[in-house]
């Protein structure tokens, strides 16, 4: 059977997902999806990074 590269990426992003949870790390949905948004090259890496610091960033000034 032939898979899409959609759904290839998908089963890959699933199987560190589920690598991850083996090592006690529980991801969320929205986790997962922004994973495979940065595996099929729909957002880069650095922008998702930027995005996090900058949101703790703001959580930890508020405090």
């Amino acid at each position: 059977m032939k898979y899409t590269k959609a759904q290839l990426l998908a089963f890959k992003v699933r199987q560190a997902v589920g690598s991850m949870a083996i090592e006690g790390i529980q991801m969320t949905k929205q986790s997962e999806a922004i994973m495979l948004k940065v595996a099929a090259g729909r957002v880069s890496g650095e922008s998702v990074r930027i995005q996090l610091v900058a949101k703790y960033q703001q959580a930890s000034s508020t405090s």
